[in-house]
């Protein structure tokens, strides 16, 4: 798995596009919606052997002033690991998760470009999973939790049309979870690209 490495270059080519873009005011429509898709990339070691997993988010958002805006999204991502012990069993875990998110966003204007960072808090609704087979018995069980996160983040957006825009957006996610008795910390990187229309 790879670790926080992978978000470093992401991180500073935005820094770099928010703070020497120049910005000036848009007439674009203070609503829009939006479609998120890509991976979440676990980051902790607790998740030392869990893949990348899928991530796809909706979300709704409105600029409340010049360069500020407000934005919600629900979405689903997931992680699995596979875990082997020579001679007893093996066994699969994955952990599902639905957040519920709220994002402040920080934006500056350049022609079609938007660069933002963000900062949000979220609950997040975790499902673990675990099926495997042990001594030549199988079986499966599942827990439910569900927790507060944190998250940071960087993105911009492409301007089509005055309606339509395209963006790249890349997060750090805080979570933590207990399940089966075991405290978990989730921590992650979440990288997609987006689909958006204002209205």
């Amino acid at each position: 798995m790879k670790k926080a490495g992978i978000f470093f270059p992401f991180l500073t080519m935005a820094l770099f596009l928010f703070f020497l873009t120049p910005s000036y005011a848009k007439p674009l429509a203070s609503n829009y919606a939006q479609l998120k898709i890509g991976g979440f990339f676990p980051q902790a070691n607790d998740l030392d052997n869990f893949d990348a997993g899928g991530n796809i988010e909706v979300g709704i958002g409105h600029r409340v002033a010049p360069g500020f805006a407000i934005e919600g999204n629900f979405g689903y991502f997931e992680t699995k690991g596979t875990f082997n012990v020579p001679g007893i069993g093996s066994a699969d875990e994955t952990f599902k998760v639905m957040p519920l998110t709220m994002s402040f966003k920080g934006q500056a204007f350049f022609d079609r470009f938007e660069p933002y960072a963000e900062a949000g808090i979220g609950v997040y609704f975790i499902k673990d999973e675990i099926n495997g087979t042990i001594l030549g018995f199988s079986g499966s069980d599942s827990e439910n939790d569900t927790q507060l996160g944190l998250h940071v983040g960087l993105g911009g957006n492409y301007n089509i049309t005055s309606q339509v825009f395209l963006g790249v957006e890349g997060r750090y996610l805080w979570l933590r979870t207990d399940t089966f008795g075991v405290d978990v910390n989730l921590d992650g990187v979440l990288l997609t690209a987006n689909l958006g229309y204002r209205f």
